[in-house]
């Protein structure tokens, strides 16, 4: 209909009914590609939220891993520490017996900080929403991104570096019957059988063995880390929280 109409006034050389025309033209594909880029940029404002409502699901759930991390971690440390205590004692006792087996059973295992991290990841990386973030939010962010992979080397180091030593395998280490063994691991309820170990040997014995203290003194110089590196990652959430909380 325009262009009929464009071509009439051509024809009648109606020059400013043209021009007029020809305006109308420009100012409806500008108008257009305006309301375009208001719809686009509209929807990734609303992306941009829905980024920051995961991140701050995600944090919250983060909160709870380190939570469970710091009761468990310090219980254990408590517990083997009284072994090594019983131990270094040298005095022979069933109490002291029983703290070295209790601490024995804790040695079997270690601790690590192992995080959600799949929106915070979301926020550093795509390219739509690191252009509505702030100075500041890009910051926090990627701050708390270094943070998390500089915790988790040292965690998995922690974590795994302990369990090379198969302090099992020291001749005064027994092992006795089944007995059901029931856990949770991050949400995870279980239960199996597990074999107990025990100190095969008195006190007064053990006290000189210097492999069973080197392998009491290896997890817990190891595992005494985990609680620093927790207080790492908990700084760095309560940042982001309080970034989050006071967007809104």
């Amino acid at each position: 209909m325009l262009l009929r109409r464009i071509t009439e006034h051509v024809k009648a050389q109606n020059w400013f009914a043209v021009g007029l025309d020809f305006l109308i033209v420009v100012v409806g594909v500008f108008v257009g590609l305006q309301v375009s880029n208001w719809n686009a940029t509209r929807a990734d404002k609303a992306e941009y939220i829905k980024a920051l409502d995961r991140m701050d699901t995600e944090v919250n759930e983060n909160f709870v891993v380190i939570d469970s991390i710091d009761t468990d971690i310090q219980q254990s440390l408590r517990v083997v520490r009284q072994a090594v205590d019983a131990l270094q004692s040298c005095t022979e006792s069933e109490e002291n017996k029983q703290s070295i087996n209790a601490g024995l059973e804790e040695i079997r295992g270690t601790y690590g900080i192992h995080l959600r991290r799949h929106a915070l990841d979301e926020l550093i990386s795509n390219p739509r929403l690191l252009s509505l973030q702030t100075d500041t939010e890009r910051k926090r962010f990627k701050d708390m991104a270094f943070y998390f992979d500089l915790v988790l080397v040292n965690a998995v180091f922690g974590e795994d570096h302990p369990l090379e030593d198969r302090f099992q395998n020291n001749p005064i280490i027994g092992v006795g019957g089944l007995e059901e063994f029931t856990g949770a691991y991050y949400d995870v309820d279980f239960s199996q059988p597990k074999r107990q170990i025990f100190l095969n040997a008195s006190v007064n014995e053990a006290c000189r063995n210097d492999q069973l203290i080197k392998s009491f003194y290896t997890w817990e110089s190891w595992q005494d880390n985990v609680p620093i590196l927790s207080r790492q990652i908990r700084n760095e959430l309560d940042a982001t929280k309080a970034l989050l909380v006071a967007r809104k």
